[in-house]
């Protein structure tokens, strides 16, 4: 082997290792970021349920009746079977989705792995078309 050979071979050996360290910061990070996501995730905070109440077939927020308990219905999706509760919104004049969205949260984890309507009819209401 010649001199100008060995020196092709180390300049080569030290490109491999450079991109091969900068390959693996590039992985480190991705990894650390991964991490911390995941790490926030998990941390995230479990809601308040403690303002619904139920009383037979109805859900109340705050002692007033917000919904009633419409129907249970099972379907096939893909084929499996999957059960649903329907409710029914007491008040149609309600506007607060988030309040919508919390009474899913709150049903679903009632029923774990079944799906949640909420019907608003539309007498009344403030949804229109």
């Amino acid at each position: 082997m010649t001199l100008i050979e060995v020196e092709e071979q180390c300049i080569t050996t030290k490109h491999i290792k450079k991109y091969n360290m900068k390959r693996l910061i590039i992985v480190g990070a991705v990894f650390l970021f991964g991490c911390a996501a995941q790490g926030i995730m998990l941390g995230k905070r479990q809601k308040d349920y403690s303002r619904f109440s139920v009383d037979g077939q109805i859900v109340s927020y705050n002692g007033k009746p917000l919904a009633k308990y419409q129907a249970k219905t099972y379907s096939l999706d893909g084929g499996e079977l999957v059960e649903e509760y329907n409710l029914l919104m007491l008040d149609n004049n309600i506007s607060n989705k988030q309040l919508i969205g919390d009474l899913i949260d709150f049903v679903s984890q009632r029923h774990e792995g079944a799906e949640v309507e909420i019907e608003i009819d539309s007498y009344n209401s403030i949804f229109k078309l």
